[in-house]
């Protein structure tokens, strides 16, 4: 019962269904698949082959990073998917602007070199708490990887959940630590 119903929706109606299903990819291609690993594949490359710089970076937002293509002294073309998260200038100056995920793609005659910018940002740059209440950090793009710690933890703790916990009086920072970059938080405890 259950099969029939499933080959009756992918059957052919006729034109309709057709630019019905060419939409359908369409969309599935253009939105979804660049934000997702089946876009981005690592290749192994021999010696003398043109490559990127990089090809997975991180950046904080506000940031900028210099990409660039090895081997080669021709002109190339750059471009972003999401230039929401960030978007690069035509001499491969690439901007962080918000938290996300972005493929930047290099045109170089007939091909096309891919790189993944990861936006970061912590929720919280500047904290006051009283002595013995707690807050919450957490980074922004990053679901797990983060390893907290703190500058002065007589002061303030910090557990590996970004839970932040005053201890005593004072003040100190509190550092974010997620695929090389660090992001901090100052803490003022009352």
């Amino acid at each position: 019962m259950k099969k029939n119903k499933i080959n009756q929706l992918f059957k052919f109606r006729g034109v309709f269904s057709i630019f019905y299903y060419i939409a359908f990819l369409a969309l599935l291609w253009y939105l979804i698949v660049p934000h997702t690993s089946i876009y981005y594949h690592n290749n192994i490359y021999t010696p003398f082959t043109k490559r990127l710089s990089d090809e997975d970076v991180t950046l904080i937002k506000g940031e900028e990073y210099k990409l660039s293509l090895s081997n080669i002294n021709k002109r190339l073309s750059f471009s972003s998917t999401d230039i929401k998260v960030a978007d690069v200038n035509i001499f491969g100056k690439v901007t962080a602007y918000r938290v996300g995920t972005t493929i930047i793609r290099v045109r170089y005659q007939k091909e096309i070199l891919k790189c993944r910018i990861r936006v970061v940002d912590i929720n919280k740059r500047k904290l006051t708490l009283r002595t013995g209440h707690s807050s919450r950090l957490d980074i922004k793009g990053a679901w797990f990887g983060v390893r907290w710690y703190s500058s002065n933890s007589s002061v303030v703790r910090v557990n590996r959940f970004g839970k932040v916990t005053a201890v005593s009086k004072g003040s100190a920072k509190i550092y974010g630590k997620i695929r090389g970059k660090t992001l901090t938080c100052s803490v003022i405890v009352r």
